[in-house]
Order: structure tokens, then sequence, then C-alpha cells
């Protein structure tokens, strides 16, 4: 099976392309692939297929390290682009790309690529736990669902043990839930993020947006732009009147051929 391997600040991917549409993945075989010390390693898998809305030419069947299905990833459609860019399967500076969560527009921006996310759309408030600790978080769906809980301060941050899926409203989000956990005001926050079927990992794209819109929301303003701290790196979300623009790097790393 021939792959790749990209990340956007950190968040990596392996990326399989299946240009006939030939090669149904098992969420077993995902899991294999996406082991880092018996397969690839990645924090999900990029399936790079034909699409079958005539908006756009590829579908990007997105999946997480565990197997299982998500919606839409921020990071990975920014690599899924780049991956399309560098095999001569898309020229920029615009490029469709089919989603579970829509039409993803990215926008070759210099070194980065820039992502038309849709708006976010703000639900209730909730609350996640993590060893005894208790914050409330605003829910936040970008295509999938976020709960955004911000913290005290610096220290805080620092010191959350995230080994193991917070603990959330399971009746509120029976698929589960991304936990973003926040500080600082807009226009510069810092995030640490558990995905669901994942664990922790060095960035989030659509947890950016996320953290970016209440960041901005909490400031008093209804558009504008803020920057977001991962471990990874740096995302920049810019909020308008119609949508919201994540711009961040992608990068592909290796290629070659897996042997099962």
């Amino acid at each position: 099976m021939e792959f790749a391997k990209g990340h956007g600040t950190g968040n990596d991917f392996v990326i399989v392309p299946d240009l006939d549409d030939a090669l149904p993945l098992k969420d077993a075989q995902v899991a294999a692939l996406c082991d880092r010390r018996f397969g690839i390693g990645g924090d999900g898998l990029l399936r790079v297929a034909p699409s079958e809305d005539p908006a756009a030419e590829w579908f990007m069947d997105y999946r997480n390290a565990d197997g299982s299905i998500a919606e839409m990833c921020g990071n990975g459609v920014r690599v899924f682009a780049r991956y399309l860019l560098e095999k001569g399967l898309a020229a920029g500076p615009e490029i469709a790309v089919a989603t579970r969560a829509g039409i993803k527009t990215v926008t070759v921006e210099g070194d980065e690529l820039r992502v038309d996310m849709g708006s976010a759309v703000f639900g209730a408030t909730s609350e996640a736990s993590v060893e005894g600790f208790t914050w409330s978080g605003q829910v936040v769906s970008m295509g999938n669902p976020h709960l955004v809980c911000h913290l005290g301060d610096e220290a805080e941050l620092e010191a959350l043990e995230l080994f193991h899926q917070p603990r959330y409203d399971t009746v509120l989000f029976p698929e589960g839930v991304n936990v973003e956990f926040v500080t600082g005001t807009a226009p510069h926050v810092r995030m640490r993020v558990h995905e669901r079927g994942v664990g922790e990992t060095a960035s989030c794209g659509t947890g950016a947006c996320a953290v970016g819109a209440v960041a901005l929301s909490h400031a008093g303003l209804g558009t504008g732009t803020c920057k977001v701290d991962v471990p990874g790196g740096t995302l920049t979300i810019t909020v308008t009147d119609e949508t919201l623009f994540m711009t961040g790097p992608a990068v592909i790393v290796a290629e070659g051929v897996f042997r099962a």
C-alpha cells in the first residue's frame, strides 16, 4: 500500500491515495496504520478518494487513529490539499475539497494554506472534568463537536494530565467530543486539546477554530482575528460576518510503501 505522511502544526496524518476508490479501509486497518510502534504512526488517516459531489474532484475520507469516522479535520484538510498540490492532482490558488462536513475551499497563501471552515455554531454550556477538577465550557460545532473550557492561568494549563479522555456529558455528546483547554484572551490565546478517538494531540484545526471564535466572542467582538498557540505551532483564525477562516502550515514529510 502506497502512503505519504504529513502534518499541520504537529497534527500528523497517514495519507493513503485511493484514486480509483478501490481501497475501503476497515477500522482495524486504520488503527494499524496509525499505530506509532507497529505501523506508520499518526493522529489520523486521510484517504484520497474521488468525490461524488460535482463541486469537488476529491473527497477527504478522514478517520481518527482508532479507525472511527470523523466529520471534519481542519489540519487534515490543509495536509490533504498540500498532498493534492504536490502530486499534481489539483492546482491552486483555490482547491475545493469534499468532506463529511461539506465542501471546504482551501486557498494557497505563500507557504501556508487558508481554509474556509464555515461558521462556528455555538450551543449551550456544559462541563468537562479531568482528575477530579471540573470546568465549565462552551459547546461549539465546526461540523464536529467541541467543548471549549477556559482555565485560570498558564500553570493550570501546563499541569493538566490529558492521558485519558476528559469526563463529559455523554447524553449531550453521544458520539464523543473534542475538549479544548484555553488560557489568555483575544487576540492571542493558547490551547491544549484532547481529541476524541485519538487522545491529546499537538494541534487540532477545528478545535483552534472553535477556540478562536469563543475568544473573540468573550472579548465582545463579533468579527476579527485571533492567534491560537498549540503545542505544535500557531494557527490564525479569522471570523467574518459570513464565515470563519483558518490559516496555517501543512507539510508532506515522507512517502513510501506500507508492508502489512
